[in-house]
């Protein structure tokens, strides 16, 4: 050890003078802060025998990539950024394995008593414990009271990630995300979606889609569950000297569970009315189940979309009006014989361009399909010319009868009125016989009003406090038998009355240790002042430097 940092000390004293010194000792600085302790750096206050919060190691909050993984360039499984490595290393040590029950308990059981009995762990351990138990607090806090109500639950998100999983947990980008969950642990078997409120304010809710798409199997993950953990926060003060508690909660949806927990707020219950079609027998269905293409039962439930025109009369309108103004131009249109030479150019069956698969009138006439057309023509010149005019001016109408009518989403309309959705009492009624057969209970929810529509949901702490109510207890609750999970309590003071309860656990040799950074930090900073001339200054950071590999060590060789 004292011959790495011997050399990484040389390196630096014989730098060109076109590398900053001032860059290569802060790399130093870092690398003997790694040398001591997964990055952690604690050194006394000048002047006080106690340390402060100000030195418990401080991580970048404003990294996002704590909770991202990435594959490296050369390939194979993914990593964490820096920062999340780092972050990592630290909550790692929190309950190792355990779930987030676990890992509560154990941060209580830290704040509560800074120095249990040793059971038989090493210094090593004890420091290791002591350090992570701070740094969590810290980082956990700087969340909470520095960042507004939004950037807290983004980062909140990240830093619970990698707490439940050190090695795989990772936060959902918020951009364009398939699911509902925030964050998956578990090497994505466990989907979560984490929520951070104030106290009273406590709710949950989001997109009604996307969370039936993860209970069916349609969402980005298929675990067939999707785990809500919701935090509020119970505080005091104002910001950076804001104290109080984190409260968890948690529960699970299920496909089972799914109608009895959105019953608990009965307006949501709007949400699954379905079409009359469910109320026909299973066998029945099942049989238009198997059917493809019209006639089918998913055929028949496929709604269009807001935007979406049946083209069919458009085409007809553009073919009608062409051979009309050629008729007025004294053009028999039987010469054209338009329709037929359109179905050559056009698939007659989407109404799409075959050079492009455009849909017709969604684009102007492509000129090559045009010319195409005219050509196959047995006309004279001037009746070309006429044809062209008659082709130009139809497909101008085309393209505005189909403007109104998208404008009015009348395929969509006319499709809602077809599938004739049922009240609410008989949406449930068939809703549950529909439950003997997944695939159809699935296809349901699917084509609920709340999911076509892409309404929103919502449930309050008052009414999620009724979940032990509902008769589905399979599943419900991830960690032990109710809502609540535990408390977590937060803030400067309590994180300075840890500290100093755990002096005793970080041992004299540390603080060796941490003064001998510091007299390598003053060394060297006079040397590099000193324009690296005075070789004294050299000589004494580098007595330093071998003292904090020596003293480093003798801390390991106790473990």
């Amino acid at each position: 050890m004292s011959d790495y940092l011997k050399d990484m000390f040389i390196e630096v004293r014989e730098k060109t003078k076109n590398i900053s010194p001032l860059n290569e000792l802060e790399n130093i600085i870092d690398s003997v802060t790694k040398v001591i302790y997964d990055n952690a750096v604690i050194v006394e206050r000048e002047k006080q025998s106690k340390l402060t919060i100000d030195l418990i190691p401080t991580l970048p909050i404003t990294e996002i990539g704590w909770g991202s993984l990435t594959t490296p360039d050369g390939g194979g499984g993914e990593i964490r950024t820096s920062a999340g490595q780092d972050l990592a290393q630290y909550l790692n040590n929190i309950a190792p394995g355990g779930d987030l029950n676990a890992k509560i308990q154990a941060l209580n059981a830290y704040y509560q008593n800074p120095i249990p009995e040793s059971q038989g762990e090493t210094p090593g351990k004890q420091i290791s414990s002591v350090i992570s138990n701070l740094v969590f607090y810290k980082t956990l806090t700087n969340i909470i009271t520095n960042f507004n109500a939004s950037s807290a639950g983004f980062a909140f998100e990240s830093f619970l990630a990698v707490l439940l999983d050190a090695e795989s947990g990772k936060q959902i980008p918020a951009g364009g995300a398939g699911t509902i969950a925030d964050i998956v642990i578990n090497k994505g078997d466990r989907p979560i979606s984490l929520k951070l409120y104030k106290e009273g304010a406590l709710k949950v809710g989001g997109s009604f889609k996307q969370l039936v798409d993860d209970l069916t199997g349609r969402g980005e993950i298929d675990a067939g569950f999707m785990e809500y953990v919701v935090v509020t926060k119970d505080l005091q003060g104002s910001g950076l000297e804001q104290e109080g508690k984190l409260n968890f909660f948690a529960f699970n949806f299920t496909r089972d569970n799914f109608i009895e927990i959105l019953g608990l707020n009965p307006k949501e219950l709007e949400l699954l009315k379905i079409p009359t079609k469910f109320t026909e027998s299973i066998e029945d269905l099942r049989t238009q189940l198997q059917q493809t293409g019209p006639g089918g039962l998913e055929d028949f439930l496929t709604l269009p979309a807001a935007t979406f025109v049946n083209l069919q009369p458009v085409v007809q309108l553009f073919i009608n009006t062409a051979n009309e103004l050629a008729r007025k131009a004294g053009l028999d249109p039987a010469k054209m014989n338009l329709e037929a030479e359109l179905a050559n150019v056009v698939n007659m069956d989407e109404y799409t361009f075959t050079s492009n698969n455009k849909r017709f009138s969604y684009i102007n006439f492509p000129a090559g399909l045009k010319k195409q057309m005219l050509g196959q023509m047995t006309l004279e010149p001037e009746e070309l010319q006429v044809a062209s005019s008659a082709i130009d001016t139809a497909y101008a109408k085309a393209i505005e009868a189909r403007k109104r009518a998208g404008s009015k989403g009348s395929a969509r309309a006319e499709k809602f009125k077809e599938l004739k959705f049922m009240p609410v009492k008989k949406s449930l009624q068939a809703l549950e016989n529909l439950k003997q057969d997944p695939q159809l209970y699935n296809l349901a929810l699917r084509t609920s009003q709340g999911y076509l529509n892409k309404k929103q949901f919502e449930l309050t702490k008052g009414q999620l406090n009724k979940l032990g109510g509902i008769s589905d207890q399979n599943n419900l609750f991830p960690y032990g038998d109710q809502f609540s999970v535990g408390t977590i309590e937060i803030g400067a003071k309590g994180i300075q009355d840890a500290l100093d309860k755990s002096i005793g656990a970080i041992n004299d040799q540390i603080f060796v240790i941490f003064r001998d950074l510091k007299d390598l930090s003053s060394n060297l900073n006079a040397y590099v002042a000193g324009g690296l001339q005075d070789d004294s200054l050299a000589g004494n950071a580098k007595d330093d430097a071998e003292a904090i590999a020596t003293g480093t060590e003798k801390v390991r060789d106790t473990e």
